[in-house]
């Protein structure tokens, strides 16, 4: 593994530099590659946190066991492809409050790995999605040409649209953001150029997208 030390604002540093910070990042990395598998957060030289970034062919109660003697808050991410999208499912344990994990999916294009779409939290039992704690964004670039999510949806229990909150009248100003529902979602569509079909239910995936 190649061990690369960061500040808390993701900047490279020394290992000497870390160890005289309260607070630093310790990220490792596949060996002879980009390829991220694990970040350790640090405070005070004690790991209260990791993130693991988990391969299909590995043991999921192997890498529980071995996180948890590094801390009781970790979380276990694993990704897949659909199409033109990547799926995060992470599993995020506080052992200190439950032994069962907060499950989740994301769901990012796959040239946008930064920015989610759709974020659903399911159910520990089922593993289905709870509609109702789904959230996706729609994007939009703003006067200085940067990223925003310019569309915010949630929705009801029965995975229908409840609100989308637009910001692209003047995203830094909640006064002029505009606001549909499920019944009012065409006039919505009617001011997007693109199609944004895919934001009225809390489907997890576009149709077009098939799981490889």
């Amino acid at each position: 593994m190649k061990k690369v030390y960061k500040n808390i604002f993701g900047e490279v540093i020394s290992k000497a530099k870390a160890e005289k910070l309260d607070d630093y990042h310790l990220y490792y990395y596949k060996k002879d590659s980009e390829v991220l598998k694990e970040i350790e957060f640090l405070t005070e030289d004690e790991i209260y946190s990791t993130n693991y970034f988990m391969d299909q062919d590995e043991d999921e109660e192997q890498i529980v066991n071995y996180l948890r003697e590094k801390s009781d808050l970790f979380d276990i991410e694993k990704r897949e492809y659909a199409g033109d999208f990547i799926i995060a499912t992470n599993k995020m344990y506080s052992l200190s409050v439950d032994e069962q994990p907060l499950i989740s999916k994301t769901v990012f294009h796959h040239d946008d790995p930064e920015n989610f779409i759709c974020s659903q939290i399911l159910d520990n039992k089922t593993l289905e999605p709870i509609p109702e704690r789904t959230t996706k964004c729609w994007y939009a670039y703003d006067e200085k040409g940067e990223k925003y999510a310019a569309i915010e949806f949630s929705y009801q229990e029965d995975g229908k649209l409840e609100l989308a909150i637009d910001k692209t009248p003047n995203p830094d100003n909640d006064l002029d953001w505009e606001h549909y529902e499920y019944a009012t979602f065409k006039n919505l569509q009617g001011r997007i150029e693109a199609d944004i079909s895919y934001y009225k239910t809390a489907a997890l995936l576009p149709k077009i997208a098939v799981k490889e």
